[in-house]
């Protein structure tokens, strides 16, 4: 006998179902609040243990959350159901409504109902659509990436690797920090890359702050649509965070470039006291000002900071910041035996190195020149513009407070080309 499907109108007063964990099981009620029985009680009576039910929450959002399976037949007057997934990207009414093959959907005909029959046709044309905002992929579609393959794509000390990697599975939030130029942004992705076990994509969200950078696009808010109309949208960061939730057993991380230039507690807002170690997981909730949902960070997401240190100005002066996260610094790795194997096989490149570690040796450890400069094969062309256009500049930088000493170490530095 062939399954039917269903969907489920929730009343968010009743179920807050985005709060709810996937395999968390729930019974629905086939009474109304005065003991009479719903419209289409004979749906409830008639759905199956092992059948699929879409999970669509009615106004304000109006939108399907996720996917469940029935799990216990109807007794009592109610159904046992178990939340088998939740979407990070929702479908809603208005995509579905002007949908060729949903326009007779029985719940678009009915006003009042809860529980509804599906086709299979239309079962199969909602599910395609949940797929196309949230994609499942499989693991071996990713290429496979561990501690090998970052020591092979990173010059970076095996013992630095095992110290950084435990300090983010302890601690949970860390910030590379760094002189420009030092790979802070290429450790933190390939990084976490190792921990995920793949690189998986899906499971990494990259955002660079600046000044600019807001609370509503971060966590969520009202933002302009392609006409200027203002709508309600979930920010990146809780987006995953949704995906964390949803995938308790997977490893997600936010990366986020240039973590010091954005007003880190407005654009975190309410949420950033949940960014704690200790104030992770669901017991932990907050509910939001702007949706009025409970929101909560997972203890799978992981956080990783990048910062240049040169600049004074934007220096972290947060201590409340500083309490919740780690800081690792970075340095330049021109002594890296694998990294002089490299540059040591080009005479100039060669002599451009070791005059840059010479010159580090006089400048403080925030402001220095980093290696990731001269990390790809070039011909001697591009390391003269290199050298001429990127890197004496940085120097002459640097010497502001000493414009004639950094005229000096640019003008040795110019000689070698």
């Amino acid at each position: 006998m062939e399954n039917n499907y269903w969907w489920l109108s929730i009343n968010p007063k009743m179920l807050k179902f985005r709060e709810l964990d996937v395999e968390d099981m729930f019974y629905y009620t086939a009474l109304n609040e005065d003991g009479s029985k719903r419209t289409l009680h004979k749906n409830f009576e008639e759905i199956k243990k092992g059948e699929f039910v879409i999970a669509y929450e009615i106004e304000p959002s109006n939108e399907i959350l996720g996917l469940c399976i029935c799990v216990e037949e109807l007794k009592n007057e109610r159904i046992l159901l178990k939340k088998v997934e939740g979407l990070t990207d929702t479908v809603t009414r208005y995509s579905m409504e002007t949908h060729i093959e949903l326009a007779n959907l029985e719940v678009f005909r009915y006003m009042q109902g809860t529980l509804f029959k599906l086709a299979r046709r239309e079962f199969e044309v909602i599910y395609s659509m949940m797929r196309e905002l949230n994609p499942k992929k499989k693991y071996q579609d990713y290429e496979l990436y561990g501690k090998q393959s970052f020591l092979e794509e990173v010059y970076f000390d095996e013992n630095d690797y095992d110290e950084l990697h435990d300090l983010i599975l302890a601690r949970k939030n860390v910030v590379l920090q760094g002189a420009p130029g030092v790979g802070k942004t290429h450790i933190a992705r390939r990084m976490a890359y190792s921990i995920i076990g793949s690189k998986d994509e899906e499971k990494v969200l990259n955002v660079q702050f600046h000044e600019m950078y807001s609370n509503d696009e971060f966590i969520e808010g009202y933002r302009p649509d392609d006409i200027g109309i203002y709508k309600y949208k979930r920010g990146c960061f809780k987006r995953i965070c949704n995906k964390a939730r949803n995938d308790p057993d997977g490893k997600y991380f936010v990366i986020i470039d240039e973590i010091n230039r954005g007003n880190i507690p407005k654009i975190f807002g309410e949420a950033f006291s949940l960014i704690e170690i200790d104030k992770r997981g669901k017991e932990n909730y907050i509910e939001l000002s702007c949706s009025r949902e409970r929101f909560y960070v997972p203890k799978n997401l992981y956080i990783i900071g990048t910062m240049n240190t040169f600049d004074e100005k934007l220096s972290l002066t947060d201590y409340a910041l500083r309490r919740r996260f780690c800081f690792f610094t970075v340095i330049p790795v021109f002594e890296n035996e694998r990294f002089r194997q490299f540059y040591t096989q080009n005479p100039l490149l060669e002599r451009i190195i070791l005059k840059i570690m010479e010159i580090n040796q006089t400048l403080d450890e925030s402001m220095q020149i980093g290696h990731s400069y001269f990390c790809k094969p070039m011909p001697d062309n591009e390391i003269r513009m290199l050298v001429k256009y990127s890197i004496v500049p940085l120097i002459k930088e640097y010497y502001r407070k000493d414009p004639q000493k950094g005229k000096i170490i640019a003008k040795e530095l110019l000689e070698l080309l």
